[in-house]
């Protein structure tokens, strides 16, 4: 990708994070992104072809960069030295990103574009948990399936109360409290 095109998506990014933290994601329309942005709808619809697209594309964006397995130092967190991979790390540094993103969570868990970056989320927290699953088997009655499925739902519980709460605790201590909930079950 060129630096022009992305600048553009970065401009887009901006102008989504500024809109939904100011209004519902329903009422937010394409052409306030583009006035925002200061772009055209032609470079738009260049790069999304909806508004939903965009949403999907930017949580898309921070899942492949929590799970790269090229991490780099940044401004807010390091966790490229990390020799040997660690399910703490990467549940920390997701939470770092939700600290770094927080008005763009914030706009989204008070819109009803909730839903669709929810069940988009549950697809790659599955992945993450799969492989949790796959490398620590547990021993307990309950099916891996419905284990699973719980795993994700506190990870969505804890990611609201993280917001909800206004993003007081640290990534850290965030991290723990979703460990503790799925080790303790």
């Amino acid at each position: 990708m060129d630096k022009r095109e992305e600048k553009t998506l970065q401009a887009i990014h901006k102008a989504f994070t500024k809109l939904i933290s100011e209004k519902d994601y329903a009422e937010i329309t394409i052409q306030e992104i583009l006035d925002n942005a200061k772009i055209s709808r032609s470079t738009f619809y260049s790069h999304y072809k909806t508004k939903d697209e965009l949403l999907l594309n930017i949580s898309n964006h921070i899942f492949e960069h929590i799970f790269s397995h090229t991490l780099e130092e940044e401004k807010t967190h390091d966790f490229s030295k990390d020799k040997i991979f660690n399910y703490r790390h990467l549940v920390t540094h997701f939470f770092y990103h939700v600290l770094d993103e927080k008005s763009l969570f914030k706009g989204i868990f008070k819109s009803n574009g909730m839903d669709l970056f929810l069940n988009e989320f549950r697809k790659k927290i599955k992945i993450f948990v799969e492989s949790y699953f796959s490398n620590y088997p547990y021993k307990n009655n309950i099916p891996l399936n419905l284990k699973e499925a719980i795993v994700i739902e506190n990870f969505i519980v804890i990611l609201k109360y993280r917001i909800e709460n206004d993003f007081k605790e640290t990534p850290e201590d965030i991290a723990t409290y979703f460990i503790e909930s799925f080790i303790a079950q």
